[in-house]
């Protein structure tokens, strides 16, 4: 995703295709606003604008968003209200290439079709419900304690403890740019059930690698 005109602007799949057994080489177009309905009845553009804004305040305060989203979805649930996916302006294209390489994934990004944005936002995600658990070097958290968007390491890991299994980002050169912030969250409510690692960054070309793992009797194992 890219944010832009103060607001959060998502991708559309233009096109993928396999170059080869293992590489997978997608287009997204970058055309799709969050657009909130109540009752099924869409609101003005200015209140989408205006509902990005409190999220993104929400998202700076971590100790507070336990709650926030319980108020979140009693406000929902009484005013019948949720969010939809739909076509706005073009931001232009983005290219991204997927490589299988042993037990990670080498993922390659050209942003540089991209049009007026301020950020680009790489995403990682899984669904929450069972992968509850956030792990940086000792700091382990689990279940409520695993909240929103927080900052975090480049080496914090996310794990689904009824599998055993986990996942954490790293760079090829094994330092992170400059200009990437790296963060971890977890949401699960109404309409929502995800938990990932995201990579902020004003660069519009950026290779960076998802690595997979298994936890058996305590050990990792690639």
């Amino acid at each position: 995703v890219i944010k832009a005109d103060n607001m959060t602007i998502f991708p559309s799949l233009f096109s993928s295709q396999v170059l080869k057994p293992g590489t997978v080489e997608t287009v997204y177009h970058l055309n799709l606003i969050d657009a909130w309905q109540i009752s099924g009845i869409s609101v003005p553009t200015y209140l989408n604008v205006f509902m990005e804004k409190i999220v993104s305040f929400y998202m700076e305060w971590p100790k507070f968003q336990q709650i926030g989203l319980k108020i979140r979805n009693a406000i929902f649930t009484l005013f019948h209200s949720r969010s939809t996916m739909k076509p706005g302006k073009s931001y232009g294209y983005c290219g991204v290439l997927y490589q299988v390489e042993d037990h990670r994934l080498k993922i390659s990004v050209n942003g540089q079709s991209l049009q007026h944005h301020d950020e680009l936002i790489l995403l990682n995600e899984v669904p929450g419900i069972g992968f509850s658990r956030m792990k940086s070097g000792q700091n382990t958290r689990d279940g409520a304690n695993f909240l929103p968007w927080q900052p975090c390491t480049i080496d914090t890991a996310i794990e689904n403890p009824a599998l055993h299994i986990g996942f954490h980002l790293s760079f090829p050169d094994a330092h992170s740019p400059q200009c990437a912030q790296i963060a971890a969250g977890k949401e699960v409510g109404l309409d929502l059930n995800w938990a990932g690692l995201s990579i902020t960054t004003e660069l519009v070309d950026l290779t960076y690698h998802v690595n997979f793992y298994s936890k058996k009797n305590g050990a990792i194992q690639f």
